[in-house]
């Protein structure tokens, strides 16, 4: 092989790894981090399932019953709290905490066991995944 030829496979191989994401919106960050409670198929489990997310009111989903939400849930729904991109990434840095600023409460909780999550790359990935489940 000639030497142009390597090192025009090489800079193309180094411009792609940099100028492609590091995470992309598939199932594996959500699959990693929030499978064990939660799916993705509208069957819910532990959790209630992440179908349809994206829009929906805190605290509610179709079949999934109020009772295993935290009061604080519930309240921030009834607070107008929908979820989205960015109110799902604040979430999932630091579940206890977005709900703590979100309704004013030093006291809210919520039932998850997921203490949060640093990563800006897994979070976007999580909620840009959460985006195509309709």
């Amino acid at each position: 092989m000639k030497l142009k030829t390597v090192l025009a496979a090489g800079a193309a191989l180094a411009f792609a790894a940099v100028t492609m994401p590091a995470y992309a919106a598939d199932d594996s960050d959500f699959n990693k981090r929030c499978k064990i409670c939660h799916t993705a198929t509208g069957k819910h489990t532990i959790g209630p399932s992440m179908l349809g997310i994206m829009g929906r009111t805190a605290g509610t989903a179709d079949g999934f019953s109020e009772k295993r939400y935290s009061a604080s849930m519930i309240a921030a729904g009834q607070k107008g709290l929908k979820w989205d991109a960015k109110t799902v990434d604040a979430y999932i840095l630091n579940p206890t905490q977005f709900l703590r600023d979100y309704l004013g409460d030093p006291k809210a909780t919520t039932k998850m066991a997921f203490p949060g999550l640093k990563d800006d790359g897994e979070r976007k990935a999580i909620a840009d995944y959460l985006a195509t489940l309709k």
